[in-house]
């Protein structure tokens, strides 16, 4: 009697192209959930430190005094201005209003002094370092390097 041939057991390749772009479609869509707490943190440090710049930036280009205030809970807010009460606010270029960051809700912003301010030539009042959840932005005293 002659064996027989068994036919082999496994995945065909259609059905092995299904399951991959199933759990691709599964990893695009829960991954990003999980780590969305590290994207705002980094994300808000990077727009600190861009808000920095531009104070800066906007001293020198108009030769006066423009103050950074770091506010806490509640308001938790970043804003900048030509005052050190905050009476007079800086304009945002891109929208027109008022140049206010705020918090998002995971996060936490403090700053070793504040507020703080850039004088004409672009200096700081003193060397500060803004913390974005441990995620440090300094500003170096006599230069006024944001890193």
């Amino acid at each position: 009697m002659e064996p027989r041939l068994r036919a082999a057991g496994g995945f065909t390749f259609p059905e092995l192209v299904a399951v991959i772009v199933i759990v691709a479609v599964l990893a695009a869509v829960a991954v990003p959930r999980f780590n969305q707490g590290a994207i705002d943190t980094t994300w808000f440090a990077e727009q600190v430190k861009a808000a920095v710049r531009y104070a800066q930036r906007q001293a020198v280009a108009q030769r006066r005094l423009v103050y950074v205030a770091v506010d806490g809970p509640p308001s938790a807010q970043l804003r900048l201005c030509y005052d050190a009460a905050c009476t007079q606010p800086l304009r945002n270029l891109t929208n027109g209003g008022t140049y206010v960051l705020t918090v998002p809700g995971t996060v936490t912003l403090s700053a070793s002094s504040t507020p703080f301010w850039f004088n004409g030539l672009g200096e700081p009042s003193s060397a500060v370092t803004l913390s974005v959840n441990g995620i440090g932005v300094s500003v170096a005293s006599e230069t006024g390097y944001v890193q």
